[in-house]
């Protein structure tokens, strides 16, 4: 197929953490027609020359007149749209309206690795994934796997890094080394894969700006902040444990990051794929590391 085949583009969740920055970059770009499907009640606010969908995610109908007349789907939604199973109703609808291409929202750790995918939160992304799979005479899709978002991740502490009080958690002592994307490169990729329909289609991508242990980010830290930092540790096996039981008793949004902390850093292979990468086919540009501390590190000074 042509690039041409793919010119009206839908996306989901373009107001959240990732969606937003996608959005920017698929404006970017005249080959696309860009639509953001958004819930009826939220107050999300897009440019202007956006085209905007609102549908209330209960009503398939309102779905499938949105998705209409799209060439692609790309969903970013976050967690809260994952509970609701928004990509399954999603999928269900594209078939019908005949989408030509899914792009879920797996932009995570390999969702296909048994101890990612055995997790009790993984339930949505698993059925949607199989879903898909099992329709790709009928729709193309392509799962992007890019490991945490590095930058996002750093500047906000879930990577387990306090910038501003110099104090870090380090699970198994820092040494299990895994691989993490920043957001312009998810973003890069994303963009890259829609004009190579044909590297892509009917495949798990994996991309990655670094692989790394944390004690590796620990010493760039202390270099740029030019601090000795406070350590704690914690084991991943502790942290998958803390998990399980806060999920058990509700509070999921904790329980989710303590697991997430156990297939970060734990080292069995969910999180590392630096021996799988199309960061390279996709002409991404290679970043440094150390450049993303520093730029971390800079970037928090300036919000003091």
């Amino acid at each position: 197929m042509t690039r041409d085949t793919y010119r009206n583009v839908l996306l989901v969740g373009g107001a959240g953490d990732l969606g937003k920055h996608i959005l920017s970059g698929l404006l970017e770009d005249s080959s696309f027609n860009v639509t953001v499907l958004s819930r009826v009640n939220s107050n999300s606010v897009f440019p202007s020359d956006v085209k905007v969908l609102k549908v209330d995610y209960s009503n398939k109908n309102s779905i499938l007149e949105s998705l209409t007349g799209q060439d692609v789907v790309i969903s970013a939604v976050g967690g809260e749209g994952l509970s609701e199973n928004i990509d399954m109703i999603l999928v269900e609808c594209a078939l019908q309206a005949d989408v030509k291409w899914f792009i879920p929202s797996q932009f995570v750790s390999d969702i296909s690795h048994p101890f990612y995918s055995s997790l009790p939160f993984t339930t949505s992304k698993i059925k949607t994934m199989e879903l898909l799979k099992e329709n790709e005479s009928k729709m193309a899709y392509t799962f992007i796997t890019t490991g945490t978002f590095l930058d996002w991740g750093l500047e906000n502490g879930f990577l387990g890094f306090d910038i501003r009080n110099r104090t870090v958690t380090l699970y198994d002592h820092g040494e299990n080394f895994f691989s993490a994307t920043t957001l312009s490169s998810v973003v890069k990729a994303v963009v890259a894969i829609l004009h190579h329909p044909q590297l892509a289609q009917n495949k798990r991508i994996y991309i990655a700006d670094a692989t790394m242990t944390q004690n590796e980010i620990l010493q760039l830290f202390e270099k740029y902040t030019n601090t000795k930092w406070t350590i704690k540790h914690m084991s991943t096996d502790d942290s998958f444990k803390q998990g399980a039981e806060n999920y058990a008793n509700g509070d999921k949004r904790k329980g989710i990051h303590q697991y997430l902390m156990s297939v970060i850093y734990n080292g069995k292979g969910a999180s590392r794929f630096d021996d799988k990468l199309s960061n390279e086919v996709l002409g991404l540009p290679s970043i440094q590391p150390e450049e993303i501390i520093k730029e971390a590190v800079q970037r928090c000074k300036s919000l003091q």
